[in-house]
């Protein structure tokens, strides 16, 4: 199993998307993970390919949620500044949304 898809089962937070609908009695993360086979949400390994800056640092969570009707995934990087930073990236296009620095 690929690094991303591990860190993506074990991170996986809460989705509601009418369009990705997990039952909240399931296991979340097998839910994620065919989501990813299905190309309905776009893997971790392919967006740490599309964003280098996102290798430059060490993944300490990962998480799944919904915000505003879409599905974002909520990285936390600890990059070599010693800063962690929270990336916001919207799982189903791969949008870049945020980059702050987390408290």
């Amino acid at each position: 199993m690929k690094t991303g898809l591990l860190f993506l089962a074990m991170a996986v937070g809460t989705i509601n998307s009418p369009a990705l609908i997990a039952d909240d009695r399931d296991d979340l993360s097998e839910h994620v993970l065919e989501w990813v086979k299905e190309g309905k949400v776009i893997s971790i390994d392919d967006l740490m390919l599309r964003y280098p800056e996102l290798r430059a640092g060490r993944l300490l969570d990962l998480e799944v949620e919904r915000e505003h009707e879409r599905i974002i995934y909520e990285l936390e990087i600890l990059r070599a500044d010693s800063i962690v930073y929270e990336i916001k990236i919207d799982a189903q296009t791969g949008e870049w949304l945020e980059e702050e620095v987390e408290d």
